[in-house]
């Protein structure tokens, strides 16, 4: 089985440089652009599944790349939570909060905003993986998720666990995972090929 992992076109927060999280910010006309962009690239793949974060952005990158794909929503493939800060402005964060915000940023540990810190999406990430290794009758799966989605989707396949902050997700990037015989392989990296001419 190949797993093909999508991250959401630039949502209106990642515009707006606002921390994102759990928040029901849509696609701006960028990120719905950059969606179509990439489609071509599954023209030629029978998906036989498409699962996707139950996050609007997520959604509608799916529904972008895969018009009419009703995909199956999962809050196990949502971003982090950021929890009370959500909607604001990373420049607001910093002026009001500090080293508290900057720290939370760095370390991936949103808990001191009633949100979550890394171990907490690992664990809902992992979650998914061990469930989609009990998937069966499926040649290409498509996945619709967050830039910590499939940092997390590499921790596990690879079993280590990254520097998040040194590895950059690009909007609308592929990564592509292969399961079979009960081992994954990691065969594509951030592939956005597509998106420039």
């Amino acid at each position: 089985m190949k797993v093909y992992f999508v991250r959401h076109g630039q949502s209106q927060h990642n515009l707006e440089k606002k921390a994102s999280g759990w928040s029901t910010a849509p696609l701006s006309e960028l990120g719905h652009e950059q969606a179509r962009a990439i489609a071509p690239l599954f023209t030629d793949i029978r998906i036989d599944k498409v699962f996707s974060s139950d996050l609007l952005r997520a959604r509608q990158t799916a529904e972008d790349v895969l018009p009419g794909c009703n995909p199956i929503l999962s809050d196990k493939l949502r971003e982090i939570s950021v929890g009370n800060i959500s909607g604001t402005t990373r420049a607001e964060l910093c002026e009001k909060y500090g080293d508290v915000y900057r720290n939370a940023q760095s370390n991936h540990d949103y808990t001191p905003f009633d949100g979550e810190n890394d171990d907490m999406i690992c664990e809902r990430v992992f979650a998914f993986m061990k469930e989609l290794e009990t998937v069966e009758g499926c040649e290409n799966v498509a996945v619709f998720g967050h830039e910590g989605t499939v940092h997390q989707m590499l921790n596990y396949v690879l079993k280590t666990r990254f520097e998040l902050k040194c590895l950059r997700i690009p909007n609308c990037s592929v990564t592509v995972f292969s399961f079979d015989n009960g081992r994954w392989k990691l065969e594509k990296f951030g592939y956005t090929q597509k998106l420039n001419p």
